[in-house]
Parts: structure tokens; C-alpha cells; sequence
């Protein structure tokens, strides 16, 4: 390295600059890394978004954003809203002007709900016939605030009115539903087209999902759902749909009907019942009962043939054998048995059976 001097040897000031800048990486300690820069906190457009419309109401969703304008990974927990913006589209082919509509936070999303890291929201009383354009952009919970998603369209229509006074009947392993017809669309005319209905299931608080329990449209005003699990609660609503194939118009839901399917199915009668005299006791066995749910037994005793039945257990015993011990000699005693399980039915009696106990000799 050539360095400029002063003619008595010494270093020129700009010269001395110039060394001790060429010199200091030379005497530097460590390795020279890149300048370390954070992701943007700024999510990617939204996409992905679907609408539904029933009646006067667009059902928007949309997935979480996965990424940030950078296009690199953004946990969902980065996502602290959404901005929704609404334009209404004229005939005149003007460029249409959208105006903020809603805003929805995360950490309280009502009316909107968030389920499975998507988001869903309606847009209600809209106008009939008008065409209306949403956009949709992300707020990064650091401050950062994503672009405009892509434009969707909606335009209500009149549908078919929701169907009124659902009812639910809880049934063993089924649940029993019924309806009023529905005859009449939104806009108050008459329907004289074809008339179905989709019937919704849910078993947690929230939304229903987008696919009916039945795979195309129903006649009827019932329906008898069977792929439910006695004990628990399910709950429903009906939609009526005013074409026979997809894609179906649907209306808005019917109000909300619940039912708990419940085990009625009582066990059978238990067999082989056998009685044993003794001594001032009549000892009984019986075969167990092949049904899973049984709880227990209940043993029965008479002093009459066929009726005036006594109960001897005060709760179900498990066991399949029973000694009777408040018994008399020379007196004949008849003896039933039931099972029940543990939906709390009780079964049928077994076959009648007498013993007379013998006398203390």
C-alpha cells in the first residue's frame, strides 16, 4: 500500500484518513456477518375469499394469512384484524369506490367468528339486484398493514323464506325432526317451483358447517337423522333450497332445534333362572345377560303365582347369583328376575320360578 507523505516524512491528514481506514479491518476481532433485518410485520393480501349469498345476506370467509408481504412465513398469531372494504357497483361503468365497512379484531371477532384459522362474516340487509364488490386487507399486530386482496362480487337475489317451527324428538340412537312448509320467497311472491330442503347438524356452540347431513334436497317436511351417538346434544336448522341440483339457492336458517338421543332400549329378559330351597333360604342363579350396557339385576319375589311382585334389591346387583334369607318354611315363594342397563331400562322378567324352603331339623 502506497501512502502519500509530507516532504519532512510525516503523514498527509487526508492520507492518514484514508490508512487508518485500510488498516482497521486488519486488526478487527471476529467474522464479518450480514446486518441482521426483521420480517416485515406487514401480512400478504388476503385470498382465498368465498361468498354465499342467502336472501339479503353475503356470508364471506377467508383463510388466515400464512405469509408476509415479503413472502416469508407469519405465524397466525401475528394477525391482529381485518379491514373490510365495500363499494357498490354501477351500470355506468364507472370504477368503483370503496369505502371502509367493518373492521374485525381477533381478540374479539363478534359478530364475525374465527374457526379453524378462517374467518367468517355477513354482510346483511342488502339490496336486491345491486352488485356490490369487497376488498379485504390484514392487520400485522406489530403495526403492519397488508395490502388489498382481490376484488369479490355478490349480488342478492330473492330466495325462498327459511322454513318455521323446527322441531326436534329425541329417539333411541335417532333424533326425529319436523317442519312447516315453505311456499313463499323473501320478496313476499308465491313459489311455484320446485321446493326442497338441507338439513344442518352441529354438536358445539358456533357455526354451522357447509355440507348438509343430506346429500341432495328433501321432499318431505321430516327428516330422521341416525348417525348420531345417544348422550349427546346436536343441534339443528333447515334451509330451503328452490332447485333439485347443485349449485342450490338456499334460504337463510330455520330457527335452532336440540335433542339428546337417549338409550330406550330396555335388555332382555335374563334366562336360565334356577332356584335352589334350603334351609330357611332359597338360593338363585341365572345366566348373564349378552347385552354390553347391563348394569346390573334386579331380583323380585311373590307369594302369588304371576303377580304382587316384591322387590328384593334396593339397587342393580352385578352378580348373577342372589340368596333370599327372609324366607319361612312351608310357605312356597315365586322368584323373578330383570335386567337393566345403564340408561336405567329395565328389561322384561325372566321365567317365573318357586322354591319352598326347608324346615331347621
Amino acid at each position: 500500500m502506497l501512502v502519500p507523505l509530507n516532504k519532512n516524512g510525516t503523514l498527509r491528514p487526508a492520507a492518514a484518513v484514508l490508512a487508518l481506514a485500510l488498516l482497521l479491518p486488519a486488526f478487527s476481532c471476529g467474522r464479518k456477518t450480514d446486518p441482521i433485518v426483521p420480517d416485515s410485520p406487514r401480512p400478504e393480501a388476503v385470498a382465498g375469499i368465498k361468498v354465499a349469498l342467502r336472501a339479503d345476506v353475503a356470508f364471506l370467509s377467508w383463510p388466515l394469512p400464512g405469509r408476509n408481504v415479503e413472502g416469508k412465513k407469519m405465524d397466525p398469531s401475528e394477525i391482529g384484524g381485518f379491514v373490510i372494504y365495500r363499494a357498490e357497483v354501477q351500470s355506468d361503468k364507472k370504477r368503483p369506490r370503496f369505502r371502509e365497512h367493518a373492521a374485525i379484531s381477533l381478540d374479539a371477532p363478534g359478530p364475525a367468528e374465527l374457526k379453524n384459522g378462517t374467518v367468517f362474516w355477513s354482510d346483511r340487509n342488502l339490496r336486491y339486484g345491486q352488485v356490490y364488490a369487497y376488498r379485504i386487507r390484514a392487520l400485522g399486530r406489530r403495526g403492519g398493514v397488508g395490502v388489498y386482496s382481490e376484488a369479490v362480487l355478490a349480488v342478492p337475489v330473492p330466495t325462498l323464506m327459511p322454513p318455521e317451527k323446527l322441531r326436534a324428538a329425541a329417539g333411541d340412537g335417532a333424533v326425529e325432526l319436523t317442519w312447516h312448509p315453505v311456499t313463499v320467497k323473501t320478496d313476499g311472491s308465491k313459489n311455484d317451483g320446485f321446493t326442497g330442503y338441507t338439513v344442518y347438524r352441529r354438536e358445539d356452540k358456533g357455526m354451522y358447517g357447509e355440507t348438509p347431513v343430506n346429500s341432495e334436497p328433501l321432499r318431505a317436511t321430516s327428516y330422521r337423522d341416525t348417525a348420531v351417538v345417544n348422550d349427546r346434544i346436536y343441534y339443528y336448522v333447515v334451509r330451503a333450497v328452490d332447485s333439485p341440483a347443485q349449485p342450490w339457492r338456499e334460504s337463510l336458517n330455520s330457527n335452532e332445534a336440540s335433542a339428546q338421543p337417549k338409550d330406550m332400549t330396555p335388555p332382555s329378559p335374563p334366562a336360565g333362572l334356577t332356584v335352589v330351597p334350603g334351609v330357611g333360604r332359597v338360593f338363585l342363579t341365572w345366566d348373564e345377560n349378552r347385552e354390553r350396557d347391563v348394569a346390573g339385576y334386579h331380583v323380585y319375589r311373590s307369594l302369588t303365582v304371576g303377580k304382587e311382585y316384591a322387590r328384593l334389591t334396593d339397587k342393580p346387583i352385578i352378580r348373577t347369583t342372589y340368596s333370599d334369607g327372609t324366607v319361612q318354611a312351608d310357605m312356597t315363594y315365586y322368584y323373578i328376575v330383570t335386567a337393566v342397563d345403564r340408561a336405567g331400562n329395565e328389561g322384561k322378567p325372566s321365567k317365573e320360578q318357586k322354591a319352598q324352603p326347608e324346615k331347621l331339623r
